[in-house]
């Protein structure tokens, strides 16, 4: 089955959440939308990759590869800027915080979602060419695995 994006939304809450409580936990009337989305990046990670070399006389010269540490990686988003909208108000304050914050990602059909805490880590204005509007970058990095 495909998930189109197109008509997706991303959703904040202005709640402290135990990292360690699911996603899920918050209730609906706490989530704030995000206005003017226009890219949402991607959600996973990677594994480190952790090597060892043995001096031997194996065929496949005594080398041995596993995975190691998980690292989620950073979602950026892109936004229209709009100072007056709430859950970009939201996502200022996120980035001010030190604590994570409950996002939500809900897709076009509005039942597929996925939900995740994060750490906005960077955010700023992207000017880009002289006939655009102005846009707002920010780099949610995720603490914990999304649910889905």
């Amino acid at each position: 089955m495909l998930f189109p994006v197109a008509g997706s939304r991303l959703f904040i809450a202005d709640l402290e959440v135990p990292s360690h409580l699911p996603p899920s936990s918050v209730p609906d009337a706490e989530w704030v939308e995000v206005g003017e989305a226009e890219a949402f990046g991607m959600l996973g990670g990677r594994y480190d990759l952790e090597e060892a070399h043995f001096m031997n006389d194996a065929p496949d010269g005594g080398y041995s590869a596993i995975k190691g540490v998980y690292r989620p990686s950073a979602m950026q988003i892109v936004l229209g800027l709009d100072p007056a909208d709430p859950g970009q108000a939201l996502l200022f304050k996120a980035y001010r915080a030190r604590d994570a914050y409950p996002f939500r990602l809900l897709f076009a059909d509005g039942t597929t979602e996925r939900r995740w805490f994060a750490l906005v880590l960077a955010i700023g204005e992207v000017f880009d060419a002289a006939n655009n509007v102005m846009r707002l970058q920010a780099d949610l990095h995720p603490v914990a695995n999304p649910h889905r």
